[in-house]
């Protein structure tokens, strides 16, 4: 990295700046919408959106001088860092340029921070959208000293990492004492103390579920569902990367996923959530260079071909990632509730015929297993609700993935043992390894 560096400039620029984090207000962004695919019930849908903020990576090493120094030398209007998480990502808010040319305007900084020899990386910041589930509640509030009475008093066993909506702390369902106990790994940010989880969204430790379809809540209730029936010991990190209308901003996903990456004692990380065609090399290198954990993600909801239209992160190329699909909950011709369990056939040779949802998406080289994703049951308030959606395909295999989880196994290990646990299906010929996870008994 080349250093042409004026410390005398750098410390005008920290007296008269200051290191101080910079707020910004992402729903009052001017976003201009590239495209939007709809989707069904409680999937987590991305806009490819553009708005005027770029996301960007500094090399290992770059001081704070030097970003100030680059920050100044881009004419950025405000920044947001990455506390807690990853000390080389921010956000910065682009000063658009009006005239003929548009000279300095953000596809500009863009291209020229991406060939800038002290920056690693620069991405637009697109928003990934939650929807709202079969139900509407009021979002509510929740307190940490309520969620403290939830915590577990010592990190056993396995722990699922949650990038969500959060998690209602007050949710009946939930056991006595599920919660991660931060008290080995925790941060300090915006004057507050981590204690079981992190708000990327309001920036501080309060990772409550305020979706009006409770997208986290339900993820979290899934994956605890799998993990209690096992009788295994376990704890969940809520991160909350979502706001309460269900609104991603990409920035706080890579966030909330280094994060969670880098607790040493995070085993698996379930991100729900996902969008189609754009890549957003960021994460994916983030999860290449996370192995040690697996990365279970949901496929999608619109009954598409991964393959053709990649789906991400679902779609990235990479050995720790599980795509996971949605079964059907209806019999399909040739085999009954029973040899659906059992996985034996009547009648294999069926053509044409896939045994999995129709929303679900697929793809023989993109999506990997199946699991229940139509009509489950969720318990909420003294009602039960029947929710639809690969995002909760992806939460009951990141529970059983839990479930089998043995101490010292890589994510990739973990991967390979899932599939191994799965049930072959003739009619699954639409997924890489055609098989489906028996999680509920017919």
């Amino acid at each position: 990295m080349k250093k042409v560096i004026v410390y005398c400039f750098a410390l005008l620029l920290i007296t008269t700046v200051g290191c101080q984090k910079e707020s910004l207000n992402l729903e009052e962004a001017d976003i201009a919408k590239e495209t939007e695919i709809t989707q069904k019930g409680g999937y987590a849908n991305a806009s490819n959106i553009q708005n005027n903020e770029l996301i960007i990576l500094y090399p290992d090493g770059t001081t704070e001088a030097e970003k100030i120094l680059k920050r100044a030398e881009y004419d950025i209007q405000s920044h947001k860092k990455c506390e807690c998480a990853d000390p080389n990502l921010e956000l910065w808010t682009i000063q658009e340029r009006k005239g003929p040319n548009n000279d300095g305007g953000l596809e500009e900084k863009r291209e020229a921070a991406r060939s800038d020899e002290e920056i690693e990386g620069a991405e637009y910041n697109p928003e990934i959208k939650i929807l709202d589930n079969v139900f509407v509640e009021t979002g509510g509030i929740g307190f940490v000293n309520d969620a403290m009475q939830k915590q577990v008093i010592l990190n056993q066993g396995v722990t699922i990492a949650v990038l969500d909506t959060g998690i209602d702390y007050n949710h009946t369902g939930f056991p006595e004492a599920f919660l991660y106990n931060s008290a080995d790994t925790g941060c300090t940010d915006n004057g507050y103390d981590e204690i079981f989880g992190w708000n990327f969204v309001n920036e501080n430790n309060n990772p409550y579920d305020d979706h009006y379809g409770r997208h986290g809540t339900i993820v979290a209730s899934l994956i605890i569902s799998e993990l209690e029936s096992a009788n295994v010991d376990y704890q969940i990190l809520p991160v909350k990367v979502a706001n309460s209308g269900g609104n991603i901003s990409y920035f706080d996903a890579l966030c909330g996923f280094q994060y969670a990456a880098n607790k040493p004692d995070v085993d698996i990380i379930n991100m729900s959530f996902g969008w189609y065609h754009q890549e957003r090399e960021l994460l994916e290198r983030f999860i290449l260079e996370a192995p040690d954990k697996l990365v279970i993600t949901s496929a999608g909801n619109e009954g598409l071909n991964n393959d053709e239209i990649p789906h991400y992160p679902s779609s990235y190329d990479s050995e720790n990632i599980l795509a996971i699909a949605a079964l059907a909950n209806h019999q399909v011709p040739g085999y009954n509730s029973n040899s659906y369990a059992s996985g034996s056939f009547s009648n294999p040779s069926v053509g044409g015929i896939s045994a999995l949802a129709d929303f679900s998406n697929r793809g023989v080289t993109s999506v990997d297993i199946a699991a229940p994703g139509e009509q489950i049951p969720f318990a909420y308030n003294n009602e039960i609700f029947y929710v639809d959606g690969t995002s909760y395909s992806a939460a009951l295999t990141s529970g059983y993935s839990g479930s089998i989880h043995v101490d010292g196994m890589s994510g990739i290990v973990l991967k390979t043992a899932v599939i191994q646990n799965c049930i072959f299906s003739p009619y699954l010929d639409d997924l890489e390894h055609s098989s489906f996870l028996p999680l509920f008994d017919d």
